[in-house]
């Protein structure tokens, strides 16, 4: 996915980044909504004005460029939806400003939450046609009726045919006549995308029984990563354990969260332009990269196809998920990519024998570890970075955006993000300066080059660590 906004800069004695600014998120509609009314905001004419103005204008730019109108019909594709830079999204970001605003003066205080608190039951009506499989049981290109559909998943067909009515509501079913059901745009995307599917069918279930449990979890000390998260309160096992003892659930947690990575969050971009950017290293046949927690080693094996010449050593303390990614890897890339067990924490050490690597790859590892364990794993990093060749630690994990850094209603899906990790895990997502201080901590004698960079659900830094010549480590 492009990344609409960017930062680059070394992080100074503060903690700040002070790089500039090379996104287009300042323009990116927030000065169109201040331009459309911003000191008018709550006057009907001048909101629904800035929501045709801007409607005009993206309506122009489609035709233009020859990019198709949307529509929701199934089978409807157009690269509106799929482009998230420039003035499709400028345009975008406002309208959607604009008309969130337009709707709470519409209804008022009591409609707006009678209508933000109901959707509930949409969630549980969605998440029923997930777990039956209930989409997939409708002709992509034809009709189901709720009886047909009740014998094809054993549902009663009077229960199933309101569940589908209120689906169909929201326009991700339609109903075509009374009790029967075709395909929208929105539910074909449900059917055609696996690992989308997982993740909305993880915020429908596990998410959603979390969140319901997060003011119970807070009522005694419940301090961040010491505590118990609202997840562990709901199902009385922390996620991933739950997840292990629920191998279906797990399954599509892991399908969800691979799905994510690809689509909705900048962080393996990142990774691939920074790789990209250095030449010298992925022309180098005798470059080794070390996924440090590297799970099945997927993201390797992105990488090896990107750059032909590098080898990787994917690491991981779950031996079963390297050996499912053995099983899977590619027969072209077994001599380029291995696999070792080893605990993600503790010391590292190179022997005579070993390949010195020239980067340490630490992907999405530190988020859910408090800082003093942060810091022991940043330090144990040391004696490989004092090699004479100066590897790199590169490494890749969420942000917290400063407050104010967008419009609120483009800032709601971060601090949605932050909520989910607390709710999730009881972590606490850190900000940039936060992250600077566990890296200060960790070796004063750590160089670090930052870049940060957002995606519309996500934000993600990107840290690059070398360790200083002839400096004191400790």
């Amino acid at each position: 996915m492009p990344l609409p906004h960017v930062t680059n800069g070394n992080i100074n004695d503060n903690g700040n980044d002070n790089g500039n600014n090379n996104g287009n998120d300042n323009d990116n509609g927030n000065s169109k909504i201040n331009d459309d009314g911003e000191s008018n905001k709550d006057d009907l004419v001048a909101v629904a004005e800035g929501i045709l103005k801007h409607t005009q204008e993206l309506a122009a730019y489609l035709t233009e460029h020859s990019i198709a109108a949307p529509r929701l019909e199934a089978g409807a594709r157009t690269k509106l939806w799929t482009t998230h830079t420039g003035p499709v999204e400028a345009s975008r970001t406002a309208l959607t400003g604009l008309m969130q605003h337009l709707e709470k003066l519409v209804h008022g205080p009591h409609g707006f939450l009678h209508e933000y608190v109901s959707g509930n039951w949409e969630y549980g009506a969605l998440n029923t046609l997930l777990e039956f499989d209930v989409l997939e049981k409708i002709p992509r290109a034809g009709t189901a009726s709720a009886d047909e559909l009740a014998e094809k998943t054993s549902l009663p067909a009077e229960k199933l045919l309101r569940i589908c009515r209120l689906v169909a509501c929201a326009g991700i079913l339609k109903e075509t006549e009374a009790g029967v059901f075709a395909h929208t745009a929105v539910s074909e995307e449900l059917v055609s995308d696996a690992g989308f599917r997982a993740w909305v069918g993880f915020q429908l279930y596990e998410t959603r029984v979390a969140s319901a449990h997060l003011a119970d979890s807070l009522r005694r000390p419940n301090p961040f990563w010491k505590g118990q998260a609202a997840f562990e309160y709901a199902w009385g096992i922390p996620m991933y354990e739950w997840h292990r003892k629920h191998p279906g659930k797990g399954k599509r947690f892991a399908q969800a969260m691979e799905s994510v990575s690809k689509g909705l969050d900048p962080g393996n971009g990142m990774i691939i332009d920074w790789f990209t950017s250095r030449s010298d290293m992925h022309q180098d046949e005798t470059a080794l990269v070390v996924d440090v927690a590297g799970k099945t080693g997927s993201f390797a094996v992105d990488l090896a196809g990107i750059f032909p010449k590098v080898a990787f050593e994917v690491q991981d303390e779950a031996a079963a998920l390297l050996k499912r990614g053995e099983a899977s890897l590619p027969a072209e890339l077994s001599g380029r990519i291995t696999f070792r067990e080893r605990s993600l924490l503790g010391p590292r050490t190179l022997d005579e024998s070993s390949a010195v690597p020239r980067v340490l790859l630490l992907r999405s590892a530190l988020w859910c570890l408090d800082d003093e364990t942060c810091i022991g794993l940043l330090r144990s990093f040391i004696p490989l970075l004092q090699h004479a060749q100066r590897p790199t630690l590169l490494i890749n994990d969420l942000v917290s955006p400063a407050w104010g850094t967008f419009e609120p209603h483009v800032e709601r899906a971060f601090r949605r993000r932050d909520v989910t990790v607390m709710t999730m895990h009881n972590a606490k997502q850190r900000t940039a300066g936060e992250w600077a201080a566990v890296l200060r901590a960790a070796s004063p004698a750590f160089r670090v080059e930052y870049t940060e960079a957002y995606s519309s659900h996500s934000c993600r830094g990107l840290w690059q660590v070398q360790m200083a010549s002839g400096e004191d480590t400790s």
